[in-house]
């Protein structure tokens, strides 16, 4: 695994991380996934991702507070934010923390495309 090309997607919803999963590496990607903070934690422990999606609610705390935390850290990370509550508010809070972009859920196939267009390629 490369961790120039390895994406960590943490959300607690099993479908949005299978389907992050096998959409990043139909794209070339290497992924892994965690459904919570503390399992992203872990995987952070054992690898350096060079991007990160991150949902707001998840089972064991709070998104935003995580990215603020992984953003105050010796290498901080890229960090996509997503949330199913398109709320301008949370998108906003999540930028200004440092996110590079918002994802809103349900996302589709053209989202992700134009997200891997703009973001992912170097």
């Amino acid at each position: 695994m490369n961790a120039n090309n390895l994406i960590l997607v943490i959300d607690d919803e099993w479908e949005i991380r299978v389907l992050l999963t096998r959409f990043l590496t139909k794209k070339g990607f290497d992924v892994v996934s965690a459904g919570s903070i503390g399992e992203g934690r872990n995987e952070l422990n054992r690898k350096r991702p060079f991007l990160i999606f991150l949902d707001v609610n998840l089972p064991d705390g709070n998104g935003l507070e995580e990215l603020k935390k992984i953003n105050s850290e010796k290498h901080p990370y890229q960090v996509i934010m997503m949330s199913a509550f398109d709320d301008q508010e949370v998108r906003s809070e999540a930028l200004d923390c440092g996110a590079i972009d918002f994802l809103s859920k349900p996302f589709n196939i053209a989202q992700l495309n134009e997200l891997v267009k703009n973001q992912l390629k170097s």
